[in-house]
């Protein structure tokens, strides 16, 4: 099955810290933090676009995991070539010794990766623009929905998480920001226009998705190993969105 949720395959963001600048209200007091990141991931916009992207593209998405499927059985022969202690697995020894050896069938695998990823990359694509397009959607209203909760709360100064080596659980307003995001923008459109091209921080918020996405897959699979035997699964994750493994979908603006 194809993991949750996020298209993007990028797992890493941007280096620079990402912030949507809020506009300073020097008349009032009061600092908070918010993240834009956490504040899309949680709307109900954002939520509804990523259920219609996995029905839109559920051919797509069944085609992605077909070719991962069929990437991998063309390598295991291949890896088994590696697995010189025939213990099913090939640890970094072995890695290393084929790559000391120059061993061709390393080469015969990274064909492989290749071509599998550029296959995947072109099936994702459209997901992926449609994704980045819903994200960009929810975003011109989020300058909106911070305004109004800065006003009512009269807080001054507006800062990312990453900006604070301490704050107390309240200054957190990106709740706040979510429920006004829901009041005004409930659901947008996952198609976009022919000519759209996404902007720079859109991308850069996609990754940062992805990113967390891949935090909590992380945290899920470490529970369920340490759940004890016969103990109950834990619920299920939302329904998948779309695959990772995608190209960047375009050029930013």
């Amino acid at each position: 099955m194809i993991i949750k949720k996020r298209i993007l395959a990028a797992l890493l963001a941007a280096p620079a810290a990402l912030a949507i600048a809020a506009p300073a209200h020097a008349q009032v007091n009061g600092i908070a933090t918010a993240s834009p990141v956490r504040v899309i991931d949680s709307s109900k916009a954002f939520s509804a676009a990523q259920q219609q992207i996995q029905t839109t593209f559920k051919a797509a998405f069944d085609q992605i995991n077909a070719r991962r499927q069929a990437a991998q059985k063309e390598a295991e022969p291949l890896l088994a070539q590696l697995d010189t202690n025939k213990d099913k697995k090939v640890d970094d020894a072995e890695i290393n010794a084929a790559k000391a050896a120059k061993n061709p069938v390393l080469d015969k695998i990274a064909a492989l990766q290749t071509a599998a990823n550029t296959d995947v990359g072109k099936l994702s694509n459209p997901a992926a623009r449609a994704e980045l397009f819903a994200i960009e959607s929810i975003l011109r209203q989020y300058d909106a929905a911070q305004l109004r909760v800065v006003t009512a709360r009269k807080i001054g100064v507006v800062l990312t998480p990453e900006a604070f080596m301490y704050a107390p659980d309240s200054a957190d307003i990106s709740d706040a920001i979510t429920a006004e995001l829901d009041k005004s923008v409930p659901t947008v459109s996952i198609q976009p226009p022919a000519e759209w091209q996404p902007a720079r921080e859109t991308l850069a918020i996609q990754q940062q998705l992805a990113q967390l996405e891949q935090i909590r897959a992380y945290q899920a699979a470490a529970q369920q190993q340490q759940r004890p035997a016969g103990a109950a699964p834990a619920p299920a994750a939302p329904a998948p969105a779309a695959a990772g493994g995608a190209k960047k979908p375009a050029e930013p603006r």
